[in-house]
């Protein structure tokens, strides 16, 4: 990268102090309690130097990291961002944290537990995603994926393929067998990384039994066949929803 985290950092004003709780500081990845969390996740996690920045916006920054000579990702919560309503409906009705308290203070802690627990799920399941490492508070630590120059693509900047195409669906698949549903997914939440598609973002991914799953899946399979049609593959949201029928659990099968 010709920057360094920090300058790239600096340039986005995420250090700037100001006594007003204005606008821009709610935007603010670096406060005293995310720079408390980083500091216990680095030698929790043997994490020697964040490298860059690999995205930021509204709700996290993304870094690519040192981890024992192995590059890893990093992925930091906004604290005071994480809008509380827009991910209530994740939580509540998901059969694996009903007895979990909802509440401002400690839902952000549960939403990256929730994206762990996801994503360690889907992982062990062979599902392709990013290899879980660990996470506390408000830091994601995961897998890294892509080259030594720079990470792998979002699969709105690949050349799209049948090939792209089956390998998604699959995903879907596989990740319905494993009993979760994405619920966000797009061209921009899959990477693509030597020829495999991977997926990614997965705080808002439910179980099955979630009251609003099926609404969830024929959304997912929508944003994919909407991307997919505009790059000249032949689907519609008919036909995925037929392709991956014989994955779909029996409680979220869908009409004819």
């Amino acid at each position: 990268m010709d920057e360094s985290a920090l300058k790239q950092l600096i340039k986005l004003d995420e250090f700037a102090f100001r006594s007003n709780l204005d606008r821009k500081t709610l935007d603010l990845v670096f406060d005293r309690r995310t720079l408390e969390a980083i500091k216990y996740a680095f030698s929790r996690y043997s994490i020697d130097y964040l490298d860059f920045p690999i995205s930021t916006g509204k709700e996290s920054v993304v870094f690519r990291a040192v981890s024992d000579k192995r590059y890893v990702v990093v992925k930091v919560f906004k604290m005071s961002t994480l809008k509380f309503m827009n991910i209530r409906e994740y939580i509540e009705g998901d059969q694996r944290f009903v007895k979990q308290r909802i509440d401002r203070m400690s839902i952000i802690s549960l939403w990256v537990r929730k994206e762990y627990t996801n994503m360690l799920t889907l992982y062990e399941k062979h599902v392709p995603v990013p290899r879980p490492i660990g996470f506390f508070k408000n830091i994601l630590v995961e897998g890294y994926i892509g080259t030594k120059e720079k990470p792998a693509p979002q699969l709105k900047d690949v050349q799209v393929t049948e090939e792209i195409y089956t390998m998604t669906l699959d995903g879907i698949k596989k990740m319905l067998s494993a009993r979760l549903v994405h619920s966000d997914l797009s061209e921009y939440n899959i990477l693509y990384h030597r020829r495999r598609v991977y997926f990614i973002d997965l705080a808002q991914a439910v179980d099955i039994d979630h009251p609003m799953a099926t609404e969830f899946l024929k959304r997912d399979i929508k944003n994919i066949s909407t991307f997919f049609s505009k790059h000249g593959i032949k689907t519609s949201f008919e036909e995925m929803i037929q392709d991956i029928k014989n994955a779909i659990p029996k409680n979220l099968e869908q009409e004819d």
